[in-house]
């Protein structure tokens, strides 16, 4: 299970370029690919989330035009332009934030969590949608979102993870030249996917905001 992260960050990022799927921005610049955003720093403010499902205090990690809280200990990725992925130290859950320029959003914020989930799609057998609510609540605004399941192969296990992840995506400001994409993917085992959903995924939604 330790593996898991690893080729959970894998086929989520670096399948970008194996789709083209918006006529105006390739897949590749939306997930992934080359892009001009500033690498994010992270702070050390804490950070309450609120909500019933807060676990206690939140790490503050500022980045391209956002805030958020993650839970002390996990780890934070930054390796891909316009990506940060936090992990939990034992390599099992996930979250990834994602920004992209997209004046004026010529890409609904629709389709991008349908490329999220056409790219996992593309990596994983046994793919199946999992009806969800079309759109959540983060940040006070409105973003689209979808979730899916499928195997998943886990080198040193002998039968496949099943794997669930929920893409939700928002472009803000709305219709303007300095619009940006805004793209959060989360995912983990199956089996645990709801524990974690209440103790950990919830929270960090829940401490997300704005800062541009």
């Amino acid at each position: 299970m330790k593996d898991l992260i690893k080729q959970l960050t894998r086929l989520f990022l670096g399948a970008g370029c194996s789709l083209i799927l918006i006529s105006v921005l390739s897949a590749c610049n939306l997930f992934g690919g080359a892009g001009s955003a500033p690498t994010p720093t992270p702070t050390s403010r804490p950070i309450v989330a609120s909500g019933t499902a807060s676990t206690g205090n939140l790490v503050s990690y500022r980045g391209d035009g956002y805030v958020i809280g993650y839970p002390r200990g996990w780890k934070v990725d930054t390796s891909k332009p316009g990506f940060v992925t936090f992990s939990d130290p034992q390599g099992i859950a996930y979250l990834s934030v994602h920004v992209q320029p997209n004046p004026n959003g010529l890409i609904s914020a629709p389709d991008q969590v349908s490329v999220g989930l056409q790219l996992f799609r593309s990596q994983v057998t046994h793919y199946q949608p999992v009806s969800v609510a079309p759109t959540a609540t983060v940040a006070g605004e409105q973003w689209n979102q979808g979730a899916a399941t499928g195997d998943l192969r886990v080198q040193g296990q002998p039968t496949p993870v099943t794997v669930k992840i929920v893409v939700l995506a928002v472009n803000h400001p709305a219709n303007l030249p300095q619009t940006q994409g805004f793209t959060i993917a989360y995912a983990t085992a199956q089996e645990i996917f709801e524990l974690a959903d209440q103790g950990e995924f919830q929270p960090m939604l829940q401490s997300f905001a704005f800062t541009s």
